[in-house]
């Protein structure tokens, strides 16, 4: 099995995660700040090759009713652009599924922002590890 890098998209902040080989293990990486959307970009493709990962899987924030909003379309663009970039495969998420929102107020109380996206990112990347089945 190959190494994933999960991404939480943000405007001002990138949260990254990535897990190990097997597929068992989960750790959050420093969060990035962005500082323009081509920066960003170049940054989680310099991430993606320094940890060695075969795929990168975005957190996708549909509505509650499943429409794309307009984050959505930015990280939809983000994710094309990043696969370009690293030529890897990249995949969105639906963030919906991993309760990232309802552990995001949650972590907000008690965590810096930073912390919180750190957080947000290795939870989608265990839901969407549990998902696939491990």
């Amino acid at each position: 099995m190959a190494r994933i890098l999960s991404v939480d998209f943000g405007r001002r902040r990138i949260g990254l995660a990535v897990c190990d080989e097997l597929h068992i293990s989960v750790r959050g990486l420093p969060t990035l700040k962005v500082r323009n959307f081509n920066d960003s970009v170049a940054q989680v493709a310099k991430c993606a090759k320094c940890e060695v990962v075969e795929e990168v899987v975005i957190g996708l924030p549909l509505n509650m009713d499943g429409s794309h909003g307009e984050m959505a379309q930015v990280v939809e663009n983000f994710a094309s652009q990043l696969a370009v970039l690293c030529n890897l495969p990249v995949r969105t998420f639906d963030e919906r599924l991993s309760s990232v929102g309802a552990k995001r107020e949650l972590m907000h109380a008690k965590k810096s922002k930073g912390e919180v996206d750190r957080m947000a990112a290795v939870l989608i990347l265990e839901t969407y590890l549990q998902h696939k089945g491990r």
